[in-house]
């Protein structure tokens, strides 16, 4: 069974990206928030959408896939390796396909562009073809340790709560530890995202790694500048992953059911 991270275009994650874009501090950023406006902060939204239709469908059909391979190749894997390996295959080659939607949604959200077609054109300008997949390493980085954690600290969060309290959980408490799932792993992937995000948005024309973004931040900003955006990040994806462990626990539960129902019938 495969967990899809949903996640929303909506105003918070277009702030989160200017704060990250930005040199600036928290309380500037704050204070410029009446200038940028209510259709500034919902900026990027068709690309967003474009890019998480494409890619969760991809997503979901390659983790399906790789989690039956695994299951008829290696059947003594423990359960959470087999989601594990699976959720990085699923998520290397898903999060691949939707770079360029992303590109163009950071530089619209960053305020570099004020519509797609003006992003589209602009970016191809500027760089051309490569242009479109600014940051691939860094998003991947972000991506598969979020997706592969989120699924890890879930389970053995579980795991430890279930220990603790010697019962199964109840339905709020299950939500709440897949809050906290979704928002630990969002801190942590923070650094991958921060630099995605000061790539994606960086000016044109000149080549741009990783390592260099990271050693600029780190110069000018401190190890801090790493972790900018980790509050608002941490209350977006919390909600998200609360939703989504839920509708995870409850769809396995449906499946066990069926399968419980399956057996008595044919016995």
């Amino acid at each position: 069974m495969y967990l899809v991270w949903v996640r929303e275009p909506g105003h918070l994650h277009a702030y989160l990206t200017r704060v990250q874009a930005s040199t600036l501090t928290f309380p500037e950023i704050i204070s410029k928030l009446p200038q940028i406006g209510v259709r500034g902060l919902y900026r990027g939204s068709i690309p967003a959408i474009l890019g998480q239709f494409s890619s969760h469908g991809l997503r979901t059909g390659i983790f399906e896939a790789s989690r039956l391979l695994l299951v008829n190749v290696a059947p003594n894997l423990p359960d959470i390796q087999v989601q594990s390996i699976a959720s990085f295959c699923s998520t290397f080659l898903g999060t691949a396909v939707r770079i360029p939607c992303e590109v163009l949604k950071q530089r619209l959200q960053a305020g570099l562009f004020d519509n797609v077609g003006e992003a589209i054109v602009g970016t191809w300008n500027q760089d051309g073809l490569k242009g479109f997949f600014r940051g691939t390493g860094a998003t991947l980085f972000r991506e598969v340790p979020f997706y592969v954690a989120g699924m890890g600290l879930y389970a053995e969060s579980k795991k430890l709560a279930q220990h603790l309290l010697e019962r199964e959980l109840e339905p709020w408490e299950t939500i709440a530890v897949g809050a906290l799932s979704g928002g630990l792993a969002a801190v942590v992937t923070t650094p991958f995202d921060v630099m995605k995000t000061r790539m994606m948005t960086a000016p044109g024309g000149r080549p741009l790694s990783m390592s260099m973004v990271a050693i600029s931040i780190v110069r000018h900003e401190g190890l801090l500048g790493l972790f900018k955006g980790a509050v608002p990040r941490f209350f977006w994806i919390a909600p998200l992953g609360a939703m989504n462990f839920a509708g995870y626990e409850l769809a396995r539960k449906a499946m066990e059911r069926n399968e419980e129902q399956k057996a008595m019938s044919s016995g």
